[in-house]
């Protein structure tokens, strides 16, 4: 058993996008399918891959990375519930910021949602370990 990262940053995310040009963002969605996994193994459920994620996007116009964004958001707080935690970013605060405030505030809610599945990413892994003393 391997401790899962919990110290994901916004500023580090920022830098580490700009500088790879948006590559850090396929890591990103990487990163949280395998600790989701991990993390979440008893569910039963699977946060499907990179690779998944990446070729239906393209065949579905980008459609399937909402919906995964959606099913991962809401299988991180079922975790985070279960254990007793907070929630982290609702889907409801993805999906209006996806579809009417990131354009209304010029791109900068995209960045907040950024920050708050980072957020979320760390307090199911911080669980995670905590759980498992690790």
């Amino acid at each position: 058993m391997n401790k899962l990262t919990t110290n994901r940053g916004f500023w580090l995310t920022l830098l580490l996008t700009i500088v790879t040009l948006g590559i850090y963002q396929w890591y990103l969605i990487y990163a949280y399918a395998k600790e989701t996994n991990i993390a979440c193994q008893a569910d039963g459920k699977k946060t499907s891959g990179l690779i998944v994620y990446f070729l239906l996007s393209i065949v579905t116009l980008g459609i399937y990375a909402i919906v995964w964004k959606c099913m991962w958001i809401n299988r991180c707080n079922t975790y985070l519930r279960k254990n007793g935690k907070p929630d982290g970013l609702q889907v409801s605060t993805y999906l209006l910021t996806l579809f009417l405030l990131g354009w209304l505030t010029l791109g900068i809610m995209y960045w907040v949602v950024m920050c708050k599945e980072l957020y979320l990413q760390n307090a199911v892994n911080r669980t995670y370990n905590e759980l498992n003393n690790l």
